[in-house]
């Protein structure tokens, strides 16, 4: 915050009357009354804000001004997406990073978890499979997964039937696309 010199007085760009107090704001190269600093949409005081935004000559507050003007919004928000922040993307929809959550239970999905989506919703595996099924069980967790596949590991072991990764033959997403690129991967042979 700049003081105002004596030999010069400065004006208010939001009301246009003298500043005459011992401290000013600097924004978009014009001289504002704290009080004056407001977004002109929502009337935020933007005294205390590290940032402001300004369009045709109007300031803004952040999530106006991305609201307005951003040129992508977050699918599950529906808030502006700047271009320096880092998405997740889903077929032709952009989520912010902690908006990729599954619509059910709300767990944050990352960089190479296998998911579902239907009519634009994103589930996680667990519960696409149970989507899918028509089947959702009360009380369903991520729990009662490492119960169920332990199980069908054991019966696979025994011989009671083919247990896969994938039993119901479904669509999983992993945000790269469903064909391998390049060739396959070696992998070390696992000791005697």
């Amino acid at each position: 915050m700049p003081s105002i010199s004596s030999d010069r007085a400065a004006l208010c760009a939001g009301c246009g009357g003298k500043i005459s107090d011992r401290y000013y704001l600097l924004a978009v190269d014009k001289q504002w009354h704290m009080r004056c600093l407001k977004c002109c949409e929502c009337k935020l005081n933007l005294e205390s804000e590290l940032t402001c935004f300004s369009k045709d000559g109007s300031i803004y507050c952040k999530e106006d001004y991305y609201r307005r003007f951003s040129v992508q919004r977050c699918a599950r928000c529906h808030l502006g997406i700047s271009a320096s922040e880092m998405v997740m993307r889903a077929r032709d929809l952009v989520y912010h990073l902690n908006c990729f959550t599954c619509t059910t239970c709300n767990k944050m999905l990352t960089t190479g978890d296998h998911f579902g989506m239907k009519d634009s919703l994103v589930y996680c595996r667990l519960h696409f499979e149970a989507l899918l099924q028509g089947e959702y069980p009360a009380h369903f967790n991520h729990a009662d997964v490492a119960a169920a596949a332990a199980a069908a590991a054991a019966a696979k072991s025994a011989g009671l039937g083919s247990a896969g990764a994938n039993p119901l033959g479904l669509p999983y997403y992993n945000g790269v696309g469903t064909v391998q690129k390049g060739r396959p991967r070696k992998r070390k042979s696992p000791g005697p």
